[in-house]
């Protein structure tokens, strides 16, 4: 049986899963790489990185990796941690709902207790058409934070079809951690590199990415605070 170790959780395919070996081999190869970036002092610092996006409440830097260009967002949200990481993984069909750059989310199917299968689509947007995503993801608890990850598969049962352009997350993850002086605070985290397929021209793509982050943070932002006065 297909399995993967990742930071000292293994997560093992079930016989009657055996079939998504490579969706589970591709969620791990997800959380390595974004972790490898979360954790690299250059990261820590932004050191080699571009400014896109400096304001008050977040942060948005980009860079240049092999696999793409890199968005990393980085803000302070007012939101206990694990309520955060569990909003958007295991609530993520709900996403529609509160956030108006998804028109589409489902759980395709569940791989393990910390991996996942998902489809989503984004609306089309003036002169370019919805686009979706097939994503294996993954997340793990690492002391008080929290990492949730992903990446594109390719996968049989849901063909592109002519209503969207199947497009591609290189890398996409999120780290959630809490704030040391206010547990109902977290320092929130999201690297992202996708390629969106189709004649768009990439100086676009990247003016328009930072732009789309910061507005996908204000939503969700929202949000939290939602889920907190429901808290009290």
């Amino acid at each position: 049986m297909t399995s993967i170790d990742i930071q000292g959780v293994i997560d093992k395919l079930e016989p009657g899963k055996e079939k998504y070996a490579k969706a589970l081999i591709a969620a791990g190869e997800s959380f390595t790489e974004a972790y490898k970036i979360f954790n690299d002092p250059d990261y820590e610092c932004r050191k080699g990185w571009k400014v896109e996006i400096d304001q008050p409440n977040v942060k948005i830097h980009s860079k240049q990796y092999p696999f793409g260009n890199v968005f990393a967002l980085s803000a302070l949200a007012s939101i206990k941690a694990d309520l955060a990481f569990r909003e958007s993984f295991d609530h993520f069909e709900n996403i529609p709902n509160w956030n108006s750059n998804m028109c589409y989310s489902k759980i395709v199917t569940a791989l393990t207790d910390h991996t996942d299968i998902v489809h989503y689509a984004n609306p089309s947007i003036m002169t370019v058409k919805s686009r979706d995503y097939v994503v294996a993801r993954i997340w793990r608890k690492i002391g008080d934070e929290i990492y949730a990850g992903g990446k594109s598969i390719e996968l049989n049962e849901i063909p592109e079809t002519k209503d969207r352009v199947r497009a591609k997350l290189h890398l996409g993850c999120g780290r959630f951690i809490p704030d040391k002086c206010d547990p109902n605070k977290t320092h929130v985290e999201y690297i992202l590199a996708i390629d969106l397929k189709g004649l768009i021209p990439k100086s676009i793509v990247n003016s328009a990415m930072g732009k789309m982050m910061v507005k996908d943070f204000e939503e969700t932002t929202k949000r939290y605070k939602e889920i907190m006065e429901n808290q009290n």
